[in-house]
């Protein structure tokens, strides 16, 4: 009995706890991201992990790079829905494929088109749904065996930028990608699914 008591005060503790924080991020008494919901520029840097799926859980990546984009609408829409659309293209010096029973692999990413369709009725917290399209360049065969060193990557994935303040954003996303050599290889069996995890600095031109 006791414990039950104690267990029920714990979680309505929790509960009100979480319902506080809630409660804060979505008063957001400053407009911080004002620059988001209006033809804007942006650049900043990121860096993701990620791991294959399915027969690729052997698949590691690491990566790191740099973001340039604009915000070309002002808002669209009502109700939640309520958006800007956004373009960004991301250069990744530093792509590692590591890969168990292989080697490791270094490579060169370029997504040159990473759309985006921010949700804008926060004053603080931006969702945001993504589609990306890019390249890989590797200084040995991904996959394994007569495949290729070029390989295309593509996948959707949903994220949010925190504005920390005006003109400032820190953001997280995850994303399914798809690796692929679009048999430019005489073979391709590719990594069909990973997921990927990136965090990154956004500076929004004031």
């Amino acid at each position: 009995m006791m414990k039950s008591f104690r267990l029920a005060i714990f979680a309505l503790l929790m509960l009100g706890t979480t319902a506080a924080i809630a409660q804060d991020i979505m008063a957001q008494d400053g407009d911080d991201a004002a620059a988001i919901r209006r033809e804007h520029w942006t650049a900043g840097v990121l860096a993701s992990v990620g791991n294959g799926l399915y027969d690729r859980t052997n698949v590691h990546f690491v990566r790191a790079g740099v973001r340039v984009g604009r915000v070309m609408t002002g808002e669209l829409g009502s109700g939640w829905a309520r958006g800007t659309f956004e373009v960004d293209s991301e250069i990744m010096p530093l792509e590692m494929i590591l890969w168990g029973g292989y080697r490791n692999v270094y490579a060169l990413g370029v997504n040159p088109l990473v759309m985006k369709w921010n949700f804008t009725r926060g004053k603080k917290v931006i969702p945001y749904f993504l589609a990306q399209g890019g390249m890989l360049w590797s200084t040995d065969y991904i996959p394994p065996g007569n495949t290729s060193k070029i390989n295309f990557t593509s996948g959707p994935g949903i994220g949010l930028n925190y504005f920390v303040k005006p003109g400032r954003s820190v953001n997280f996303d995850f994303r399914a990608t798809h690796l692929s050599n679009a048999s430019l290889g005489a073979h391709n069996p590719g990594v069909n699914s990973s997921l990927q995890w990136s965090v990154g600095y956004n500076w929004w031109k004031q």
